[in-house]
């Protein structure tokens, strides 16, 4: 009995990334229905700032495609994150979500008391949306959900890692769909330019 302890507590340790996991993986499922907003849109800016507390942060501007649940009252959408480089000065955060000028997403975001996004999940209330060339259709991945399509002998994939079409992903999300507004302007406004500083 004593042997089968020390081997457990020996095969324990050997994986302590798993134990000291700081949030609990979620579902499609769970994203779209903890969520406050689920909008797509394409990042056009991006800004790094200091809190009044001496924290850095990250301000991305969201140029707001479609809004598939909740309500967003600005275009472009500032959503928040923590860290980043000001000066000479690098502060980052485990784990913590990234944004890419130019890229196209799908983001899962609660509101804060300031009415800007902050990312579920940490990174993984983020979905890059691509394009498959030779078939011209359009998936999301995120960290954990989503996966590049390839042919049937390629063996097998966890459920999650089979690849997700944009149309799949929005199914998922409208079933969580509580209220939805289309921002002002959305339509009609003509996209930034891509120009901005980081």
């Amino acid at each position: 009995m004593k042997t089968c302890a020390v081997f457990f507590g020996i095969a324990l340790s050997a994986f302590p990334p798993l134990l000291a996991s700081p949030i609990a993986l979620l579902s499609i499922d769970q994203l779209a229905a903890k969520s406050d907003c689920v909008i797509r849109g394409v990042v056009i800016g991006k800004s790094v700032q200091k809190d009044p507390e001496g924290r850095i942060y990250t301000q991305v501007r969201l140029h707001v495609q479609d809004v598939w649940k909740g309500e967003v009252k600005s275009n472009p959408f500032v959503i928040v994150h923590g860290g980043g480089i000001l000066g000479n000065r690098r502060d980052g955060v485990s784990g913590g979500v990234r944004y890419k000028l130019g890229e196209e997403v799908v983001v899962f975001l609660a509101i804060n008391s300031r009415g800007e996004g902050v990312t579920l999940g940490m990174r993984q209330g983020k979905f890059r949306i691509w394009r498959e060339d030779s078939t011209k259709q359009r998936y999301a991945q995120s960290l954990y959900h989503g996966g590049k399509p390839t042919n049937a002998s390629a063996g097998y994939r966890f459920p999650a890692r089979l690849p997700l079409t944009l149309e799949t992903l929005k199914r998922q999300v409208s079933r969580h769909k509580i209220a939805s507004a289309q921002p002002a302007n959305v339509s009609n406004s003509k996209r930034p330019s891509k120009k901005s500083k980081l």
